[in-house]
């Protein structure tokens, strides 16, 4: 029997929301009470979460998980911490985390060693078949230890800004509204991935061949650049052909830090979610460019009419299973086995905020006003009218400017960050008709204007000095 992991006992963030489960040989999915994510908070109100998907096993992705948690709660920032500070303390838990992962596989990776060099040994002896044959079924058992791992996506939250760190193609999603009320969806992190043209660079100046592997879509034995654990393609690398050229160890445990992100009202929801949820809605829809946006958009549609927030990951996730599998039956697909899948949002301020005690009843005091229960109620309280919000989201590449700038400044509320992006991912469906949207509560204002986003002053104040001089050209009046 499976120890209950300690991250079980940890103080549950009330307005998180988590489910997961894991796709059987038969393409159904099973219930999990094996979650690979914690969602916590803290007693000086900083809030942690990690959602981890396993590689090659289950075991080396608890050790990560739960040493995740350790490193970074039993010593967690303080308010005397500089964001940079935050920053390393996450970098440094990777480290440490992975640095615990290969000792705790110390004695085994010792036992390889050994095995091999019986191996040897015993080259022409009598009785070498029958001794190679145990020799190699053990190290088979070995290799299939060793080669367990995760992906890794964490979020903290402290002092009222959000941190994010990630390695391998977990995604962190932050739902946001700008000042058209309309919600846009930016991806934080980055994957780490053989499609990612800055990880293809980084092998490439290893002295491996990124087309071969591009080609192959295959890092030894993993799809993904980077991850925690799978000592075979670290440590071992030199096994894989396809890898071996390699001058240093391809595949890293080094996270990618973004944020401070500065927390405001305009914050909607988070999503953290494992690479194998977003993956079967590009099976099934295929333009990659827009799975963050429809994922988004199923949260959003969930949201509305789910009447359990505890229950919407859930929803979300049977709404996106069903798909593909009725995707696979239509094209006689067979669905890859034992995927596990995760899916984890926190809510900020899209839907009311769930009180300390749930059993509160239907009648209480928001925002010095009487709420009666004819109000719609979700989790025992009533439900905010969200009609203020409309939801057309923008999808941030992993190359946009955005997140480079996340990566080095607080990002400022207020700012127009989220329309400086590429016109390719625009979505310039602004219609009210749109059946995507929610549509605002405010009556429609023909007169409306929307806010000048750009300063011109400079221009009419270069104009106005050079009519004074008489240099100003005859085509400007």
């Amino acid at each position: 029997m499976i120890a209950r992991p300690w991250t079980d006992d940890l103080p549950k963030c009330r307005n998180t929301c988590v489910a997961s489960y894991i796709s059987q040989v038969d393409g159904n999915p099973s219930s999990n009470d094996d979650y690979f994510c914690f969602y916590c908070h803290t007693e000086d109100n900083s809030c942690l979460y990690g959602v981890f998907e396993p590689h090659n096993g289950l075991d080396a992705a608890r050790f990560i998980m739960q040493r995740m948690a350790a490193e970074i709660l039993f010593a967690p920032p303080s308010n005397s911490n500089t964001d940079e500070e935050i920053r390393e303390k996450l970098r440094n838990a990777f480290v440490s985390v992975e640095k615990a992962y290969i000792e705790n596989y110390d004695g085994m990776i010792a036992e390889r060693t050994s095995l091999q060099y019986k191996l040897q040994i015993i080259k022409g002896h009598t009785h070498a078949t029958q001794m190679s044959d145990t020799i190699l079924y053990r190290l088979k058992e070995i290799d299939q230890h060793l080669s367990g791992g995760a992906t890794v996506v964490i979020a903290l939250i402290h002092n009222n800004k959000l941190y994010v760190a990630n390695v391998g193609e977990t995604r962190a999603l932050l739902c946001r509204t700008d000042d058209n009320s309309v919600l846009r969806v930016v991806q934080l992190t980055v994957d780490h991935s053989l499609n990612n043209e800055d990880e293809l660079l980084r092998l490439s100046q290893l002295g491996l061949d990124v087309n071969k592997l591009r080609n192959a879509q295959y890092l030894g034995n993993q799809t993904g650049t980077r991850c925690l654990g799978n000592y075979l393609v670290k440590g071992l690398y030199k096994a894989f052909p396809s890898i071996s050229g390699a001058s240093s160890e391809p595949v890293v445990a080094a996270p990618e830090i973004h944020g401070p992100i500065a927390l405001d009202e305009s914050c909607r929801f988070l999503v953290l979610v494992s690479a194998g949820v977003y993956k079967r809605i590009q099976e099934v829809r295929g333009n990659s460019e827009q799975t963050n946006k429809q994922l988004s958009q199923i949260i959003v549609e969930n949201f509305r009419k789910q009447n359990d927030f505890k229950k919407v990951s859930q929803s979300v996730l049977e709404e996106i299973e069903n798909e593909f599998l009725s995707y696979c039956l239509k094209n006689s697909l067979t669905p890859k086995p034992n995927t596990h899948v995760t899916l984890l949002i926190r809510n900020f301020n899209f839907l009311p905020p769930i009180p300390q005690n749930e059993n509160t009843n239907t009648v209480y005091k928001q925002n010095n006003q009487s709420v009666r229960n004819s109000e719609p109620v979700r989790n025992n309280q009533p439900v905010r009218n969200n009609q203020s919000v409309r939801f057309n989201p923008i999808v941030q590449s992993k190359s946009n400017t955005l997140v480079n700038e996340m990566d080095s400044e607080p990002y400022s509320s207020g700012s127009n960050d989220l329309e400086r992006t590429n016109d390719s991912h625009v979505d310039t469906n602004r219609s009210i008709e749109s059946s995507s949207d929610i549509y605002p509560s405010r009556p429609y204002d023909r007169d409306r204007r929307i806010k000048g986003y750009v300063d011109f002053s400079c221009y009419y104040d270069n104009v106005e000095k050079a009519r004074k001089n008489g240099t100003l050209p005859s085509f400007i009046k």
